[in-house]
């Protein structure tokens, strides 16, 4: 997984669990920005959180750059 800095264009390449141990926090920012804008167009297709939380890493790099917070975006998985 390579991301980069949108500050000062800082390449970091690491594996996936090492992400999501250092990007704990911005994932989970990402996850709840994701699950209330999902909410609130489709709130009927969702039967539960685990079903919402396949659909957010299934789209992983996308939902992360759009969603998070964050200074680092996943440039390629």
């Amino acid at each position: 997984m390579i991301l980069k800095n949108k500050l000062t264009r800082e390449t970091l390449e690491i594996s996936y669990t090492e992400f999501r141990k250092k990007f704990a926090k911005e994932l989970q920012v990402a996850f709840e920005s994701y699950r209330r804008t999902q909410l609130n167009k489709y709130s009927y297709n969702f039967k539960d959180d685990n079903s919402m939380e396949y659909n957010f890493y299934f789209q992983l790099q996308w939902n992360f750059n759009h969603f998070g917070n964050s200074n680092w975006y996943i440039e390629n998985l």
